[in-house]
C-alpha cells in the first residue's frame, strides 16, 4: 500500500477519506505487546485499546489525507463508546479548516461501527513541502 501525496494546494475544506477495518485479536495482541498494556479489561474481555483506535488516525493521515506529506502535530479524540474484538470500523476524517500560511490543515475525525459513534475528536497535520 503506497500512501496517497497530496500537496497543500490540492487539500480543500470539505475534502474527507476514509477506510473501514476489522479488529482482530491479533490486533489487541499486537498492541498489548507494543505498548505492555495487558489489563484485564483489553485481553479477557476483548475491548480495543482507546490508543490502538487513536492509532488508526495515523493510517488515515499518514495514508490516506494527505499521505505522504502528512506531520501529525495534535489529535484529540473522545471515547463516546467502547470497540470490541470482531467490530468493522470505518475511520472518517473531513478537512474543516486550512492555513496556507502555516501549512496546517484540521480534520474532523470520526470512528463508527455501522451508524454508531463510537470515536469523535480532531487532528491538526502540517503539510510537508
Amino acid at each position: 500500500m503506497k500512501p496517497k501525496e497530496k500537496n497543500l494546494d490540492d487539500i480543500s475544506v470539505g475534502d474527507s477519506a476514509s477506510f473501514e477495518r476489522m479488529i482482530t485479536d491479533d490486533d489487541l495482541t499486537s498492541f498489548a505487546d507494543i505498548s505492555g498494556d495487558y489489563n484485564p479489561l483489553h485481553i479477557e474481555n476483548k475491548v480495543v485499546h482507546g490508543m490502538l483506535l487513536g492509532a488508526l488516525m495515523s493510517r488515515l493521515i499518514g495514508m490516506e489525507l494527505p499521505g505522504k506529506k502528512a506531520l501529525l502535530m495534535k489529535e484529540c479524540l473522545e471515547f463516546k463508546k467502547p470497540a470490541l474484538v470482531g467490530d468493522t470500523l470505518t475511520v472518517k476524517g473531513k478537512v474543516v479548516f486550512k492555513s496556507p500560511s502555516s501549512r496546517l490543515i484540521e480534520l474532523l475525525i470520526e470512528i463508527k461501527k455501522g451508524n454508531e459513534l463510537l470515536v469523535s475528536g480532531s487532528a491538526h497535520v502540517r503539510v510537508l513541502k
